[in-house]
């Protein structure tokens, strides 16, 4: 199965035909349940997407992922498929939440790899601290909430109801280049219909997490390998990226930083061979020992 777009596919149909490989799991949240998507075998590999998102920001890579991994992607609660999470809610309350539904996906003493793309490597750090004894890799892929300055986004173009689909479509096009994609013709059929249909979906922002430095005070109690990828034209952290560099070397010396030339924020869609290259990579240097 592929994530590429065939001469009679539609962006739909190529979410269908990989969504259709995988096994669903629910779990309790506070306004309802969590889904989670869960592809392939091998040493468990848990995927959070960004925010306003769902699995679909992982569409590019976890068919190579489930090559090596058990893939379990799961829908953040209040984005995707899954319902509301208790509310109002905090990080911590979103991470508690997230972490318990993991502990019914996988069994209580099975260990896992974890990636999170932006606001799902910060929901995932603060569940990586609750879940220390059984977490066996920690990947960020251009996640804030490091006490960093972040890049200025402005000029978003703004959706109406009384646009038609074709206007919609050159909106997120507009946003997509302003906040995720840093190269225009990698704005194809696909990141517009998930952008799209993430963006309908939404229900939960995450608000001002993003510009606090919680992640980077969970990266500092996390007791397993950590490293970083993130766009050299990540719109998020704009001239920064270095920074987060420096932050990663700081709190783990010599932990691997990866920047990716000429990707934008939503790195592992941009360059998904580089993104899974270093995904792969990390995993297998830290192997979960039976």
């Amino acid at each position: 199965m592929s994530a590429t777009i065939g001469a009679d596919d539609t962006p739909a149909d190529v979410l269908a035909r990989i969504e259709a490989q995988a096994l669903k799991i629910e779990t309790p949240t506070g306004g309802g349940r969590m889904v989670w998507r869960l592809w392939g075998e091998g040493e468990p590999l848990v995927l959070l997407h960004g925010s306003f998102g769902s699995w679909t920001h992982w569409v590019r890579n976890v068919q190579a992922l489930a090559e090596r991994h058990l893939v379990i992607a799961g829908d953040i609660p209040g984005m995707g498929d899954s319902d509301q999470p208790s509310l109002p809610f905090t990080i911590d309350s979103l991470a508690d939440e997230v972490s318990a539904g993991l502990d019914m996906v996988l069994p209580p003493t099975a260990r896992f790899h974890f990636a999170g793309f932006s606001f799902g490597g910060i929901v995932g750090g603060h569940v990586c601290v609750r879940q220390a004894q059984r977490v066996q890799t920690y990947t960020a892929l251009g996640s804030n909430a490091l006490g960093l300055h972040m890049g200025e986004r402005t000029n978003m173009a703004k959706a109406s109801s009384r646009m038609t689909e074709a206007e919609l479509l050159e909106v997120h096009r507009h946003n997509l280049g302003i906040t995720m994609i840093a190269d225009p013709a990698n704005i194809d059929a696909l990141a517009l219909h998930i952008q799209n249909t993430n963006t309908r979906r939404a229900r939960l922002r995450s608000g001002e997490i993003p510009r606090g430095d919680s992640l980077a005070r969970r990266l500092s109690e996390l007791p397993c390998p950590i490293q970083g990828i993130w766009g050299s034209a990540d719109q998020t952290a704009g001239r920064h990226v270095p920074d987060r560099r420096d932050l990663f070397q700081r709190i783990r010396p010599g932990c691997p930083f990866h920047i990716v030339t000429g990707a934008g924020h939503w790195v592992q869609f941009e360059a998904p061979d580089t993104a899974n290259r270093h995904i792969l990579g990390f995993t297998a240097a830290h192997p979960i020992c039976a």
